[in-house]
């Protein structure tokens, strides 16, 4: 039992109360006054532990030192930079619809192998929907502050366009699901099952499959231009290939391939019109402000204070305006990422 809970405290608790309401009501409200300091000295002396091992405890107290210690001032820093970038997009009266958002969601998820596997990426590294989201919005906006000031002009973006003209058009690209067996009777069998009538691709590839990328995803591949098919031995049979056809199987430095076509999307010659937006992002991300120019210089604008001792030196980071308001007697706490890149999804097999 916990030391603090002494029988004598009880006793003295009930010596101090002073009652004015009438018995019995006196002894009811007495008992429950004296269970409920009970209670509190109780949960007081037991500290939940986050693991126990032969018997000893690490407390919660001591696991969060411990962190506080070790990684307290990324975290922090971090915190700070995030706060510090949202307050600059608000003042600088920028807007990002949801739309846009979702729509940069979108193009991370779709160039993952498949939703399975976008899935199991974020599971893989503790980070939910919401944690991506927050962490594309918020470059998002950084690259909106650094390119509020470029200045467009029609003759700098028909300029930047053909200067980069090629980079516009879209190339002959397929869809397509693979198989990778480390030799070649093995995909000779895959190739005979999956001739078989009822039989999915991917309960194929799930028993024959080797690929680290593809085998749990039922062999699938993100949408990719043939010219940048890897392995290169790859590029030649499905060149000309059909939707829908088999081929296989095909040697290469990574095993023997079985492949399904899914899908033929043509080639596209891009205009400046049709790829009006893009072009006019790619030019201002041209002239944009460094990323670690744009933090310093958002650093030096806003007003923090580093209140927790522990952390004082970083201070030196925020060395701009230090009035703040009080709250309570106390200053308020401080107010970015280190990385504003969000991570990337599973790597597909392809070139380059």
């Amino acid at each position: 039992m916990c030391p603090r809970l002494k029988y004598g405290m009880l006793g003295l608790l009930t010596k101090e109360l002073k009652l004015t309401v009438s018995f019995p009501i006196r002894q009811i409200a007495l008992a429950i006054f004296i269970f409920g300091c009970i209670l509190i000295i109780i949960v007081g002396c037991e500290e939940k532990p986050v693991a126990v091992i032969n018997g000893d405890r690490i407390t919660e107290t001591e696991f969060v030192g411990k962190l506080k210690k070790r990684a307290g001032k990324h975290v922090l820093q971090e915190m700070i930079d995030r706060q510090i970038i949202q307050d600059a997009f608000a003042k600088a009266g920028l807007q990002l619809s949801e739309e846009d958002i979702a729509g940069r969601i979108q193009e991370v998820q779709s160039s993952a192998p498949s939703p399975q596997a976008f899935q199991d990426y974020l599971a893989a590294r503790g980070v939910t929907l919401e944690d991506l989201r927050e962490d594309l919005e918020l470059q998002m906006k950084v690259v909106m502050l650094a390119t509020k000031d470029v200045v467009v002009t029609e003759e700098q973006l028909e300029q930047f366009y053909e200067d980069n003209k090629p980079r516009y058009d879209k190339p002959l690209r397929v869809k397509m699901s693979e198989i990778l067996t480390p030799g070649k009777q093995q995909a000779e069998q895959a190739l005979e099952a999956l001739k078989q009538e009822g039989v999915s691709f991917a309960d194929v590839a799930a028993q024959f499959s080797v690929s680290p990328a593809t085998r749990e995803y039922g062999g699938q591949r993100p949408v990719t231009p043939i010219a940048q098919l890897f392995p290169m031995e790859l590029r030649e049979p499905v060149s000309g290939a059909q939707e829908g056809e088999l081929i296989g199987p095909i040697e290469t430095q990574q095993g023997w391939y079985v492949l399904q076509i899914e899908q033929r999307l043509p080639a596209e010659t891009a205009t400046l019109e049709s790829a009006r937006e893009q072009v006019t992002k790619e030019f201002k991300r041209s002239r944009e402000v460094p990323p670690d120019e744009l933090l310093r210089q958002l650093r030096q604008e806003a007003v923090v204070k580093i209140v927790a001792p522990e952390f004082s030196e970083m201070s030196e980071l925020y060395a701009g305006p230090q009035e703040l308001p009080e709250f309570g007697g106390e200053q308020s706490p401080p107010i970015i990422p280190p990385e504003t890149q969000p991570p990337a999804p599973p790597p597909a097999e392809q070139g380059e």
